[in-house]
């Protein structure tokens, strides 16, 4: 059965559980308490980021579908002693989701790139979960040329970056009837919970809140076409070029990794600290592709460990 098939099986049992649809209020515990508010004009796009503490920057960037919230277990600590930025990607979040078809890994690399560059930023750690991994390696390649001081340090998390069998929620998205009855369909607090129950090893920890506060962010205008152009295009055109750049990173990189993901397998976080040269793999024990939420202590334990040892 091919990929397509698959999708629309799994699409159309979806439909017989999903129950009625219903656009989500916003959750009561949307207010921001990981730092202020502001905004980034990226060539007349606005681009939502958070931004609190003093020292070091440290960027957050989020995964596939995901925003700021993803952070909100480690930005608050991570503050205390580091300038740190939680970005919400283009077509994420309350950042603005354009029909310009620009949903790349490149582009979003583009637009950190300038927002690094608009912020007068030198010695920053990009951390990625997940997309966020691939854009903030594509972020240092594009920087480290024409600025070679302004990003000191990778953490990858869960990370894409090669080639690998999609997730259901991505293959789906990739299909533009499919992804279309899905928005019509398909309740956004039914979808956020298929989804996270993929990402989460222990299913336990996925609390309403969290499902309500994701199935808001992902009901709001454009979001839905935004996560479909960016599962589209999520693959980059020039994925071997890139790996092969993989062995020219020269700044220390720490690899973070659950070992029962399901999404980005183990097999990639191998393959990053094979090509990268003195980069070290951690791997997790009973957690899945989102360490940050499922396991923050220790994700963020080794992450101060790192900027300790990096500083």
């Amino acid at each position: 059965m091919n990929s397509i098939k698959k999708s629309a099986l799994i699409f159309f049992l979806l439909l017989l559980t999903a129950g009625c649809y219903h656009v989500p209020a916003p959750p009561a515990n949307l207010g921001q308490d990981w730092g202020a508010q502001k905004t980034f004009d990226y060539q007349g796009i606005k681009i939502n980021y958070y931004e609190a503490g003093q020292g070091s920057p440290l960027i957050l960037l989020h995964g596939f579908g995901a925003n700021a919230y993803t952070w909100r277990l480690l930005g608050p600590k991570l503050a205390e002693e580091n300038k740190v930025f939680t970005i919400d990607l283009k077509g994420h979040g309350f950042s603005d989701k354009p029909e310009d078809g620009k949903y790349a890994v490149s582009d979003q690399a583009d637009m950190m790139a300038a927002f690094i560059k608009d912020r007068h930023l030198r010695g920053v750690v990009l951390v990625g979960n997940s997309m966020g991994g691939a854009i903030a390696l594509m972020t240092y390649f594009k920087m480290r040329e024409e600025t070679p001081a302004a990003v000191k340090g990778l953490v990858l998390i869960d990370s894409a970056g090669y080639p690998q069998k999609m997730p259901f929620f991505i293959s789906m998205a990739r299909h533009p009837w499919l992804s279309a009855l899905g928005s019509k369909l398909l309740s956004p607090r039914f979808v956020t919970h298929l989804v996270l129950y993929k990402c989460y090893y222990n299913r336990d920890k996925i609390t309403d809140e969290m499902i309500d506060t994701y199935a808001y962010y992902g009901s709001l205008p454009g979001a839905s076409e935004a996560v479909r152009q960016t599962a589209v295009q999520i693959v980059p055109a020039n994925m071997a070029a890139m790996i092969d750049q993989y062995k020219t990173v020269r700044v220390p990189t720490l690899i973070i990794w659950g070992k029962e993901d399901q999404v980005v397998p183990l097999e990639v976080g191998r393959n990053f600290q094979r090509d990268i040269p003195d980069a070290e793999l951690v791997i997790l024990p009973r957690c899945g592709h989102i360490p940050q939420e499922e396991e923050p202590l220790e994700t963020r334990r080794l992450i101060q460990d790192f900027l300790k040892k990096h500083g």
